[in-house]
């Protein structure tokens, strides 16, 4: 091995120090171009170009720099330092060839360390205000928040809060986000509400009828009441043969042939009607304590048929109740028990809501031609009772004449303190009886308020137009003939006009569907029935004279003739026609 002279060791020596020293001003020289990097305003629009081409260069450093935009530059796996130690641990092994290493002036060196300083100083500021907490006021605790005011916790129905608020919450909800931070999407809470869910009504086909349904129309809404009793559409029917059966009434599930010629109807036919009459806005039910008395041990009167209906059948409108008392001797005989004095006619009240299922019956009318014992102020003291315990909301009469109605009402009034007035009077009115409009009883009742009720509309069918001198039978080929040929004979000029009145009420009608037809079509609605009756037209012929009729149902039939009844009227024309007609007759 060759041996150097000192001075050849001293020259080696003074080389190797060299290289170092070189080595370190080579890294000063990157940390200066990295800082400046990060200092320096990002270049203008017209220099991207040159921008991007630095970008490009291999480098360690991920920049973000957009043209024009201020930028941030990330550095992955190397801490680059202005004040770096010459150590080679901040070096790339063999550096990155192809970098452009150039010389750093002073100006740039100071801006450097004066920004270096400034950046040291504000991070010595945000040490010290994190270390030393503001001054606390009195009343308040470290976080600000009013030691005053107790914090909810969990077992309050609630969670502490450190902000001040003051919210309450579930304590089961407070459970689930008890010890959480954040929020996972992925395991949420279920959201609970205590809102029940709706749920429709299913009808015995399996379809919805629910309180969503479209409810009926209420054609006569704008109808000046006589009094705070308003009856929709201003009509009604009558249940005399329900339950009855001397009046057609069977029991069982099924008719036969024979059955169904002679009339009969089934129970299955009355809830049926029943259903569509009330969902038709017709819900004026009129009954009577001895209607189809006989069927009462099987629960089947006329009260308890309507009872069962109303309890058991869901349809758009509640029914209107009105029952009838009758006279001591009849419910004597009857075997409905004696009735003397006031409390009796509460009793016979009793009953009769109890049969309907009702606290309080719409209205209760008595006849006017009875023997009551101190009759009439032991009746109108019966049913002030009744009204004062809330048994009844209304009073009716039946049969009353003008001055005996009056006198009536009177009475109903000064004993009853003021408070109490008569309601309704029943009576019979028809095309074929007009004895009420010519004596002016129709024109009492609206002069004390009073609504006149009309029982018998088509006069036993007379009045109908089905039964005419062509066709005594009323289109039935085995049918029975009610009325001979000379009483139809004699009717048969005012048949001949409600068959002229009919032809031109269709044709109006058919007109006001067509003109309305786009309107339906928009914002919905039901379309007036056109295909009227003679039947229609005497019991709108009772409508247009103010009165509410109440014709007897049994079946679909009788049914639709009633409903189809809604939605018109007779002009004051058409009325006029009939009038001139059966004046003519002399009725």
């Amino acid at each position: 091995m060759m041996k150097l002279a000192p001075s050849s060791m001293l020259l080696f020596a003074c080389l190797l120090l060299l290289a170092a020293d070189f080595g370190v001003i080579t890294n000063q020289i990157k940390a200066v171009q990295v800082a400046a990097f990060t200092f320096i305003q990002p270049l203008p629009n017209k220099n991207c170009l040159v921008q991007q081409q630095l970008a490009q260069q291999p480098s360690t450093m991920a920049s973000t720099t957009t043209c024009g935009k201020p930028s941030r530059h990330y550095y992955s796996n190397k801490l680059y330092s202005s004040t770096s130690s010459g150590s080679g641990d901040n070096n790339d092994e063999g550096g990155d060839e192809g970098d452009v290493e150039e010389p750093v002036s002073d100006e740039l060196s100071k801006l450097i360390g004066r920004r270096a300083s400034i950046s040291k100083m504000r991070e010595d500021k945000l040490s010290t205000a994190s270390t030393t907490p503001p001054p606390v006021p009195d009343g308040m605790d470290s976080i600000g928040i009013d030691a005053t005011v107790p914090k909810k916790s969990v077992s309050d129905g609630g969670i502490e809060a450190s902000d001040g608020d003051d919210f309450p919450m579930d304590s089961a909800v407070a459970s689930l986000y008890e010890g959480k931070s954040g929020m996972d999407i992925f395991n949420m809470p279920e959201l609970k509400t205590k809102r029940p869910l709706r749920e429709d009504d299913e009808d015995d086909d399996g379809g919805k009828t629910g309180k969503d349904n479209e409810g009926y129309i209420d054609y006569q809404v704008d109808y000046e009441d006589e009094n705070e009793l308003h009856i929709p559409n201003r009509l009604g029917f009558d249940t005399i043969a329900w339950g009855d059966s001397t009046m057609g009434f069977k029991g069982g599930k099924k008719l036969k042939k024979r059955d169904i010629k002679r009339g009969k109807f089934l129970l299955k036919s009355l809830r049926e009607a029943y259903k569509k009459l009330m969902d038709a806005g017709i819900t004026l039910a009129v009954t009577s304590e001895h209607y189809a008395l006989a069927s009462r041990r099987v629960s089947l009167s006329s009260e308890e048929i309507l009872a069962q209906f109303a309890e058991g059948e869901k349809t758009s409108a509640n029914p209107l109740f009105a029952s009838t008392m009758v006279g001591p001797y009849k419910s004597f005989r009857k075997g409905t028990g004696l009735r003397i004095g006031q409390f009796s006619i509460v009793k016979a009240i009793e009953g009769s809501a109890e049969r309907l299922g009702v606290s309080s019956i719409d209205m209760y009318r008595v006849p006017s031609r009875m023997f009551y014992i101190g009759m009439p102020p032991v009746v109108i003291d019966g049913l002030i009772k009744a009204l004062d315990q809330g048994l009844i909301n209304g009073v009716g009469t039946m049969n009353m004449s003008k001055a005996s109605m009056k006198r009536f009402s009177g009475k109903l009034n000064k004993r009853g303190g003021g408070g109490y007035s008569l309601t309704s009077n029943t009576f019979e009115f028809s095309l074929v009886n007009r004895k009420a409009y010519k004596s002016g009883l129709i024109a009492a009742c609206k002069a004390l308020g009073v609504i006149p009720i009309v029982s018998n509309p088509l006069g036993n069918g007379l009045a109908s137009g089905v039964f005419t001198l062509g066709d005594p039978t009323g289109g039935q080929i085995s049918g029975d003939q009610p009325f001979s040929l000379d009483t139809l004979e004699k009717w048969s000029p005012l048949h001949r006009m409600m068959g002229t009145v009919q032809e031109k009420v269709k044709k109006r009608l058919e007109i006001e569907n067509r003109s309305l037809s786009d309107r339906r079509n928009r914002y919905g609605g039901k379309s007036i029935n056109s295909d009227v009756t003679t039947t229609q037209i005497a019991i709108n012929y009772v409508v247009a004279k103010g009165c509410v009729p109440i014709p007897p149902v049994t079946n679909a039939k009788e049914v639709d003739e009633l409903i189809g009844c809604l939605g018109w009227g007779l002009t004051d024309e058409e009325v006029q026609i009939l009038d001139e007609v059966a004046d003519l007759i002399k009725v």
